[in-house]
Order: structure tokens, then C-alpha cells, then sequence
């Protein structure tokens, strides 16, 4: 069985997750810029169910993302670090922040989305290849390509 461990920047929240991933990108929206202080965000999704806080405690606020789309987002109520984002219409995928796996060296990314929102200095550096300006209409091709990695 596969388990990724990760947690916040503080040490207080810890989690594990009891599956591979499905799916990991990066997102250039403007949501994750602000919300990771840089040119991107890496989401890795895993089954909800496949998640168990180990230590410390979760605080959730929902907003809406540029795609029009409701999203609950969760972290820790100490450092702020984000942890996983939740959707209403995929009740049981939660997309757990790169930066707060312990291995995120491990799992690939295997496209960039919203690149509409990317910073002028990187657009020029990003591929065509799983190249998306916004997020794309259906994930099942890149979960398909993601599991060749």
C-alpha cells in the first residue's frame, strides 16, 4: 500500500494518505498564486477517504475559483499553510497542496492549467503538451496519462 505523509509549516497539523494519487498538475490560476505566494500552485489529488489527520486540527472557509466553482479550502488554523482543497461535485477527491507533502519530489505533475493566468515570464517556458489556459473540461485523460508516469 502507498502512504504519503506531509503537514503544515509550523509542525502542528500532520496527515497521512493510504493511496497513490490520481492526478498532479500545476495550476497558474490567480487563486493559487495568491494562495501559494508564487507563479503556481501543484495540486496532487487522492481519494477523500484515503486522508487521516494525524495530529493537530483543520480550519475550512469556502470561496469560489475563477473557474466559477465552489471550493472548500482547509489548513491550519496556526500557520495558514493550506492543505487540501475539497469540491462539492467530486465528493470523495480532495486536492492536497504539493507543498505540504513530506515526498512531493516523488510525484510528477503531469500538466499546467489555467496558463491564461500564468506570469508573462514563465507562459513563454511552458510546453504545448498538457498545456490548458483554462482548467479542462474533462480530467479523465490526464488521470489516464498520469497513471503511465
Amino acid at each position: 500500500m502507498t502512504t504519503h505523509t506531509g503537514g503544515c509549516q509550523c509542525g502542528t497539523v500532520r496527515f497521512e494518505i493510504t493511496s497513490a494519487p490520481i492526478l498532479a498538475y500545476c495550476c497558474h490560476c490567480t487563486d493559487c498564486q495568491q494562495q501559494s505566494s508564487s507563479a503556481f500552485g501543484i495540486s496532487v489529488w487522492f481519494p477523500g477517504s484515503a486522508f487521516r489527520l494525524t495530529s493537530g486540527m483543520l480550519k475550512t472557509w469556502v470561496t469560489q475559483g475563477e473557474s466559477g466553482n465552489q471550493k472548500s479550502c482547509t489548513f491550519c488554523p496556526d500557520c495558514g499553510t493550506r492543505i487540501y482543497h475539497a469540491f462539492p461535485d467530486e465528493s470523495d477527491t480532495f486536492s492536497v497542496k504539493g507543498g505540504s507533502l513530506d515526498n512531493i519530489k516523488d510525484i510528477t505533475p503531469i500538466a499546467h492549467i489555467w496558463t491564461k493566468s500564468a506570469q508573462p515570464w514563465l507562459k513563454a517556458r511552458l510546453t504545448a503538451e498538457h498545456c490548458f489556459e483554462i482548467e479542462p473540461d474533462d480530467f479523465e485523460g490526464l488521470i489516464t496519462q498520469f497513471n503511465k508516469l
